[in-house]
């Protein structure tokens, strides 16, 4: 019997030792991969560290690694990694963890990564201003080279070639829709302007557009934001306007 116990002992203790080595062994694999971020001190040491992780295929990046990539995400006005999936010429948010913690340090600048290939200029029409950004011809990125998203649609905002094609198409009240500004805020500028309209989705998330008491102007972009809707979603919401519209029809 002492024989047995003494048999059952040793095998729980070998089993221990078992578990404790692989316990130092995660946490000693973990600290190595941390160590990569601790000696960050230029942009350039996070692009080494960013390209160091990413080849780290069963670690890190086992989903797409060649598609991984930092792109500057307008709607959220940050670096954010993305993925291309085959041939579909959208950037999806990466399921890679390592890549999301170093592109979120990037500045705009700095967030496509730096090659020798040619990198034109496109504009985007931000807030009613036609700014520039900085465009990528890589084909595995090329999704990365757009204006964000319309909150209305959910379609991505395509890029202008010139400065003067991206002016041709801002809308007046485009002005009303800037990107530090809460939906409350947007909201009030907007509806203070009897050439606007208000539009509401199913998230709350809402934009200025062009539009009359009847509703918008256009009506084959915008047609489901509905001026008799009260609440839910693609409410459409028209400023008291009547004494300013009033004096401008006495005026005529």
């Amino acid at each position: 019997m002492k024989q047995m116990y003494s048999s059952i002992f040793i095998i729980l203790l070998l089993f221990i030792l078992l578990l404790s080595c692989i316990s130092y062994t995660a946490k000693e694999h973990f600290q190595n991969v941390d160590s990569d971020f601790s000696i960050l001190n230029s942009v350039e040491d996070l692009q080494k560290a960013n390209n160091t992780v990413n080849q780290r295929t069963e670690q890190c990046n086992a989903y797409l690694p060649n598609n991984s990539f930092c792109q500057f995400d307008e709607d959220l006005n940050q670096c954010k990694c993305k993925y291309q999936k085959d041939s579909v010429k959208y950037a999806f948010p990466s399921n890679v963890s390592c890549c999301d913690r170093l592109c979120s340090l990037l500045p705009r600048e700095k967030c496509l990564a730096p090659d020798s290939l040619e990198k034109p200029t496109y504009y985007c029409n931000i807030g009613g201003v036609c700014l520039p950004r900085t465009a990528t011809i890589r084909d595995n990125q090329i999704s990365a080279n757009n204006c964000g998203t319309d909150p209305l649609n959910n379609q991505l905002l395509l890029p202008y070639m010139t400065k003067e094609e991206c002016e041709k198409t801002v809308d007046p009240c485009d002005v009303y829709n800037k990107k530090f500004n809460t939906e409350s805020e947007k909201k009030d500028a907007c509806l203070k302007d009897d050439k606007c309209g208000y539009c509401t989705n199913q998230y709350n998330v809402g934009k200025c557009i062009s539009g009359t008491a009847s509703g918008p102007l256009d009506l084959q972009k915008y047609y489901y934001c509905v001026p008799s809707r009260t609440q839910g979603s693609y409410e459409y919401q028209y400023g008291d306007h009547a004494q300013a519209l009033n004096i401008t029809t006495l005026k005529k």
